[in-house]
Protein backbone atom coordinates (compact mmCIF):
# COMPACT_ATOMS: atom_id res chain seq x y z
CA UNK A 1 0.00 0.00 0.00
CA UNK A 2 1.40 3.71 -0.58
CA UNK A 3 1.46 6.31 1.37
CA UNK A 4 -1.37 8.99 0.85
CA UNK A 5 -1.38 11.32 4.15
CA UNK A 6 1.51 11.18 6.49
CA UNK A 7 1.99 13.00 9.95
CA UNK A 8 5.30 13.43 11.40
CA UNK A 9 5.81 14.76 14.84
CA UNK A 10 2.82 16.97 14.98
CA UNK A 11 1.69 18.85 17.77
CA UNK A 12 -0.98 20.61 18.27
CA UNK A 13 -1.18 23.46 20.86
CA UNK A 14 -4.92 25.24 21.68
CA UNK A 15 -3.84 28.70 24.16
CA UNK A 16 -1.59 26.97 27.14
CA UNK A 17 -2.58 23.33 26.24
CA UNK A 18 -0.72 20.59 23.79
CA UNK A 19 -3.89 18.91 22.56
CA UNK A 20 -1.88 16.48 20.81
CA UNK A 21 1.45 15.52 21.29
CA UNK A 22 4.12 14.42 18.46
CA UNK A 23 2.04 12.34 16.80
CA UNK A 24 3.74 10.09 13.79
CA UNK A 25 0.69 8.53 11.66
CA UNK A 26 0.52 7.15 7.96
CA UNK A 27 -2.73 6.68 6.15
CA UNK A 28 -2.41 4.38 2.83
CA UNK A 29 -4.45 4.17 -0.15
CA UNK A 30 -6.88 0.79 0.01
CA UNK A 31 -7.53 0.88 4.35
CA UNK A 32 -9.76 1.65 6.71
CA UNK A 33 -8.24 2.94 9.73
CA UNK A 34 -10.46 3.71 12.80
CA UNK A 35 -9.04 6.20 15.34
CA UNK A 36 -9.92 5.42 18.86
CA UNK A 37 -9.37 6.72 22.01
CA UNK A 38 -11.21 8.26 25.22
CA UNK A 39 -13.02 11.27 25.66
CA UNK A 40 -10.28 14.21 25.52
CA UNK A 41 -7.83 12.04 24.15
CA UNK A 42 -6.69 14.60 21.06
CA UNK A 43 -8.87 12.71 18.11
CA UNK A 44 -10.60 15.04 16.41
CA UNK A 45 -8.09 17.82 16.95
CA UNK A 46 -5.40 15.54 15.26
CA UNK A 47 -8.16 15.03 12.62
CA UNK A 48 -8.54 18.45 12.10
CA UNK A 49 -4.87 18.92 11.27
CA UNK A 50 -4.56 16.34 9.20
CA UNK A 51 -7.25 18.49 7.23
CA UNK A 52 -5.52 21.12 7.10
CA UNK A 53 -7.87 22.97 9.49
CA UNK A 54 -6.18 24.44 12.27
CA UNK A 55 -2.22 24.84 12.63
CA UNK A 56 0.06 22.43 13.40
CA UNK A 57 3.84 22.01 14.47
CA UNK A 58 5.45 18.86 12.50
CA UNK A 59 5.14 17.66 8.98
CA UNK A 60 2.40 16.51 7.17
CA UNK A 61 2.56 15.91 3.54
CA UNK A 62 -0.91 14.99 1.24
CA UNK A 63 1.04 12.87 -1.51
CA UNK A 64 4.77 14.01 -0.38
CA UNK A 65 3.90 17.68 -0.92
CA UNK A 66 3.53 19.74 2.46
CA UNK A 67 -0.62 20.10 3.64
CA UNK A 68 -0.45 23.83 3.71
CA UNK A 69 1.32 24.34 0.35
CA UNK A 70 -1.60 23.32 -1.38
CA UNK A 71 -4.13 25.99 -2.29
CA UNK A 72 -7.74 25.95 -0.04
CA UNK A 73 -9.50 24.11 -3.01
CA UNK A 74 -6.84 22.00 -4.22
CA UNK A 75 -6.95 20.26 -0.56
CA UNK A 76 -10.93 20.32 -0.69
CA UNK A 77 -10.74 17.77 -3.93
CA UNK A 78 -8.09 15.30 -2.61
CA UNK A 79 -9.50 15.67 1.22
CA UNK A 80 -12.94 15.21 2.35
CA UNK A 81 -13.54 15.99 5.64
CA UNK A 82 -16.51 15.06 7.52
CA UNK A 83 -17.02 16.55 11.18
CA UNK A 84 -18.97 15.31 13.75
CA UNK A 85 -22.44 17.06 15.17
CA UNK A 86 -24.42 17.02 11.58
CA UNK A 87 -25.62 20.27 11.93
CA UNK A 88 -28.18 21.95 8.98
CA UNK A 89 -29.02 25.36 9.65
CA UNK A 90 -30.97 26.32 6.56
CA UNK A 91 -34.09 24.21 5.50
CA UNK A 92 -32.35 23.26 1.58
CA UNK A 93 -33.36 20.07 -0.22
CA UNK A 94 -31.34 16.61 0.29
CA UNK A 95 -29.95 16.77 -3.03
CA UNK A 96 -28.67 20.18 -2.69
CA UNK A 97 -26.48 19.37 0.51
CA UNK A 98 -25.54 16.74 -1.46
CA UNK A 99 -24.38 19.02 -3.99
CA UNK A 100 -22.29 21.04 -2.18
CA UNK A 101 -19.57 18.29 -2.06
CA UNK A 102 -19.45 19.17 -5.73
CA UNK A 103 -18.44 22.77 -5.08
CA UNK A 104 -14.30 21.76 -5.15
CA UNK A 105 -14.60 20.67 -8.64
CA UNK A 106 -16.75 23.73 -10.51
CA UNK A 107 -15.91 27.23 -11.36
CA UNK A 108 -17.49 30.07 -9.76
CA UNK A 109 -21.22 29.89 -11.18
CA UNK A 110 -21.07 26.75 -13.50
CA UNK A 111 -23.69 24.67 -14.33
CA UNK A 112 -24.21 21.22 -13.03
CA UNK A 113 -22.41 18.71 -14.92
CA UNK A 114 -22.88 15.38 -16.00
CA UNK A 115 -20.37 13.89 -13.64
CA UNK A 116 -22.00 16.31 -10.94
CA UNK A 117 -25.25 14.58 -11.57
CA UNK A 118 -24.02 10.86 -11.25
CA UNK A 119 -21.66 11.67 -8.13
CA UNK A 120 -24.64 13.05 -6.31
CA UNK A 121 -26.47 10.13 -7.53
CA UNK A 122 -24.08 7.35 -6.30
CA UNK A 123 -23.69 9.00 -3.22
CA UNK A 124 -27.15 9.30 -2.40
CA UNK A 125 -28.01 5.82 -3.48
CA UNK A 126 -24.87 4.53 -1.08
CA UNK A 127 -26.11 6.11 1.91
CA UNK A 128 -29.87 5.06 1.60
CA UNK A 129 -30.71 8.71 1.22
CA UNK A 130 -32.28 9.01 -2.23
CA UNK A 131 -35.57 7.84 -0.90
CA UNK A 132 -35.66 11.15 0.62
CA UNK A 133 -33.41 13.68 -1.68
CA UNK A 134 -36.35 16.28 -2.28
CA UNK A 135 -37.19 16.31 1.65
CA UNK A 136 -35.75 19.64 3.43
CA UNK A 137 -32.35 18.18 5.43
CA UNK A 138 -34.16 20.32 8.85
CA UNK A 139 -37.14 17.70 8.51
CA UNK A 140 -34.66 14.94 9.42
CA UNK A 141 -33.89 12.71 11.80
CA UNK A 142 -30.46 13.04 13.49
CA UNK A 143 -29.51 9.59 12.16
CA UNK A 144 -30.72 10.57 8.60
CA UNK A 145 -29.29 13.85 8.91
CA UNK A 146 -25.93 11.59 9.50
CA UNK A 147 -26.22 9.73 6.44
CA UNK A 148 -26.89 13.03 4.39
CA UNK A 149 -23.62 14.43 5.59
CA UNK A 150 -21.73 11.70 4.55
CA UNK A 151 -23.25 11.78 0.96
CA UNK A 152 -22.34 15.21 0.96
CA UNK A 153 -18.58 14.04 1.64
CA UNK A 154 -18.95 10.93 -0.36
CA UNK A 155 -19.72 13.14 -3.40
CA UNK A 156 -16.33 14.63 -3.31
CA UNK A 157 -14.97 11.67 -4.53
CA UNK A 158 -11.69 12.59 -2.69
CA UNK A 159 -9.09 10.39 -2.34
CA UNK A 160 -8.85 10.94 1.58
CA UNK A 161 -11.78 10.55 3.63
CA UNK A 162 -11.70 11.99 7.37
CA UNK A 163 -14.85 11.53 9.15
CA UNK A 164 -15.50 12.15 12.56
CA UNK A 165 -17.98 10.13 14.41
CA UNK A 166 -19.80 9.23 11.68
CA UNK A 167 -21.60 6.29 12.84
CA UNK A 168 -22.58 8.81 15.89
CA UNK A 169 -27.15 9.28 16.15
CA UNK A 170 -27.27 5.98 14.16
CA UNK A 171 -29.62 3.27 14.52
CA UNK A 172 -27.20 -0.18 14.74
CA UNK A 173 -28.54 -1.35 11.06
CA UNK A 174 -27.37 1.78 9.61
CA UNK A 175 -24.21 1.98 11.51
CA UNK A 176 -23.65 -1.27 10.16
CA UNK A 177 -23.58 -0.17 7.05
CA UNK A 178 -21.85 2.94 7.01
CA UNK A 179 -18.66 1.48 8.65
CA UNK A 180 -19.24 -1.31 5.81
CA UNK A 181 -19.85 1.97 2.99
CA UNK A 182 -16.43 3.09 4.30
CA UNK A 183 -14.28 0.02 4.19
CA UNK A 184 -15.55 -0.36 0.76
CA UNK A 185 -14.66 2.87 0.17
CA UNK A 186 -11.24 2.29 1.12
CA UNK A 187 -11.00 -1.08 -0.60
CA UNK A 188 -11.85 0.31 -3.75
CA UNK A 189 -8.34 2.67 -3.49
CA UNK A 190 -9.45 5.19 -1.79
CA UNK A 191 -8.05 6.10 2.29
CA UNK A 192 -10.28 6.23 4.84
CA UNK A 193 -9.79 7.84 8.72
CA UNK A 194 -12.96 7.18 11.25
CA UNK A 195 -13.03 8.46 14.45
CA UNK A 196 -15.44 5.85 16.26
CA UNK A 197 -16.00 5.23 20.04
CA UNK A 198 -17.87 2.32 19.16
CA UNK A 199 -14.76 -0.23 19.39
CA UNK A 200 -16.80 -3.41 18.35
CA UNK A 201 -17.19 -1.33 15.20
CA UNK A 202 -13.37 -0.85 14.78
CA UNK A 203 -12.51 -4.37 15.39
CA UNK A 204 -14.96 -5.47 12.74
CA UNK A 205 -14.36 -3.22 10.12
CA UNK A 206 -11.32 -1.16 10.29
CA UNK A 207 -7.60 -2.58 8.61
CA UNK A 208 -5.76 -0.82 11.35
CA UNK A 209 -6.86 0.80 15.03
CA UNK A 210 -4.98 3.81 15.82
CA UNK A 211 -5.14 3.99 19.69
CA UNK A 212 -4.75 8.31 21.14
CA UNK A 213 -4.78 8.65 24.76
CA UNK A 214 -3.95 11.85 26.35
CA UNK A 215 -2.94 13.44 22.89
CA UNK A 216 -0.36 10.86 21.71
CA UNK A 217 -0.68 7.76 19.38
CA UNK A 218 0.19 4.85 21.65
CA UNK A 219 -0.43 1.83 19.61
CA UNK A 220 -1.08 1.91 15.71
CA UNK A 221 -1.47 -2.04 14.54
CA UNK A 222 -3.75 -4.38 13.59
CA UNK A 223 -7.33 -4.01 15.25
CA UNK A 224 -6.65 -7.61 18.01
CA UNK A 225 -2.90 -5.72 18.62
CA UNK A 226 -4.38 -2.66 19.26
CA UNK A 227 -7.18 -2.84 21.06
CA UNK A 228 -5.55 -5.79 23.78
CA UNK A 229 -7.42 -5.94 26.96
CA UNK A 230 -4.18 -4.82 28.13
CA UNK A 231 -4.55 -1.67 26.19
CA UNK A 232 -8.03 -1.15 26.85
CA UNK A 233 -7.67 -1.59 30.45
CA UNK A 234 -5.07 1.35 29.90
CA UNK A 235 -6.37 3.41 28.08
CA UNK A 236 -9.99 2.92 28.56
CA UNK A 237 -10.05 1.60 32.46
CA UNK A 238 -12.37 -1.17 31.15
CA UNK A 239 -12.05 -4.93 31.39
CA UNK A 240 -12.90 -6.57 28.40
CA UNK A 241 -13.30 -10.05 26.70
CA UNK A 242 -13.28 -11.00 23.62
CA UNK A 243 -15.79 -12.63 21.02
CA UNK A 244 -15.31 -14.00 17.36
CA UNK A 245 -17.12 -12.26 14.75
CA UNK A 246 -15.92 -12.66 10.96
CA UNK A 247 -12.93 -14.60 12.07
CA UNK A 248 -11.91 -11.29 14.06
CA UNK A 249 -11.71 -11.10 17.73
CA UNK A 250 -13.95 -8.26 18.41
CA UNK A 251 -13.66 -6.54 22.08
CA UNK A 252 -16.35 -6.49 24.71
CA UNK A 253 -16.59 -4.18 27.51
CA UNK A 254 -17.28 -6.13 30.88
CA UNK A 255 -16.92 -3.50 33.47
CA UNK A 256 -15.11 -0.51 34.34
CA UNK A 257 -11.70 -0.52 36.68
Amino acid sequence: MSAVLTASGVTVRLGASEIVRNADFVLNAGELVALVGPNGAGKTTLMRALAGLIPASGAITLNGHPLQSLKARDRARAVAYLPQGHVFHWPMSVTSIVMLGRAPHADTFSAMTPDDRAAVERALKMTETAAFADRAVTTLSGGERARVALARALATQAPVLLADEPTAALDPRHQLTVMELLRQAAHAGGAVLAITHDLTLAARFADRVAVMDRGAIVADSTPAEAMSAERLAAVFGIESATVEVDNRSVPIAGRAI
